[in-house]
C-alpha cells in the first residue's frame, strides 16, 4: 500500500515518494506520487478536476484529525489517537491515488506517458 523512496534525479537527486510501474521492457520507471499530490494542478492534464478532488480529499482527512482532538477533549482524552491515525493513513491513501492516476495515464496514452517525464515526475529506475 504505501509508496518507496526513489531519488529523483530532475530535482538533483532528492529523495521523494514515488510509485513504481514496469514498462514493456524490463524497465522500470518510477512517478513522483509526492509531487503530484503536493501540486495537484498537474494531474488536470491527465484527468480534468484532479486538483479539486486530491483537495477535497485532503480536507476530510484534516477534519477527521480535528474531529479526534475534538472528541478527545469532549469525551474520552484517547479519542485524538484514532483521528491521527486515520488522518496520515488517508493522507498516504491520497499521495498513492495520485500516483497511481499518472501509472494509468501513463499506460493508456503515449503522450501522457512523455508529459509526465516533460513535467519531472516520471524517470527510469536504474536495475
Amino acid at each position: 500500500m504505501f509508496l518507496k523512496c526513489y531519488p529523483n534525479p530532475h530535482q538533483a537527486g532528492r529523495m521523494t515518494r514515488a510509485l513504481v510501474m514496469r514498462g514493456q521492457t524490463e524497465c522500470k520507471y518510477a512517478i513522483d506520487a509526492e509531487t503530484l499530490h503536493k501540486s495537484p494542478q498537474l494531474l488536470n492534464t491527465l484527468h480534468p478536476h484532479m486538483r479539486v478532488w486530491i483537495k477535497l480529499l485532503d480536507g476530510l482527512a484534516y477534519a477527521i484529525c480535528i474531529a479526534g482532538f475534538i472528541a478527545s477533549w469532549l469525551a474520552v482524552w484517547w479519542l485524538f489517537a484514532p483521528g491521527i491515525v486515520a488522518c496520515v493513513m488517508m493522507l498516504a491513501t491520497n499521495r498513492k491515488t495520485a500516483g497511481e492516476i499518472a501509472r494509468r495515464a501513463a499506460i493508456r496514452s503515449v503522450d501522457a506517458f512523455r508529459n509526465l517525464h516533460e513535467m519531472g515526475v516520471m524517470w527510469i529506475v536504474p536495475a
